[in-house]
């Protein structure tokens, strides 16, 4: 499986079957893994420290442009 060609029709996917593939792999990495009501309580608090401008937002295109990817084909 070549990730690079399959990335695209991944994010295609609709939101709530993209955050149901997101919970699987991060299921997959083994002992640290997190519940729905967990990663709920994540996201709630990512959520609060934007509103209190504790952090700052991030536009899409510069995240991911900090984000170095290793070699994906084989």
């Amino acid at each position: 499986m070549n990730i690079a060609a399959t990335f695209p029709g991944l994010m295609a996917l609709p939101v709530r079957e993209r955050a149901s593939l997101a919970v699987e792999l991060i299921d997959s990495l083994g002992d640290q893994s997190w519940s729905e009501s967990e990663l709920a309580t994540m996201v709630d608090e990512r959520d609060e420290e934007l509103e209190k401008g504790a952090v700052k937002p991030m536009a899409y295109a510069e995240f991911l442009s900090g984000i170095q990817l290793p070699s994906l084909s084989r």
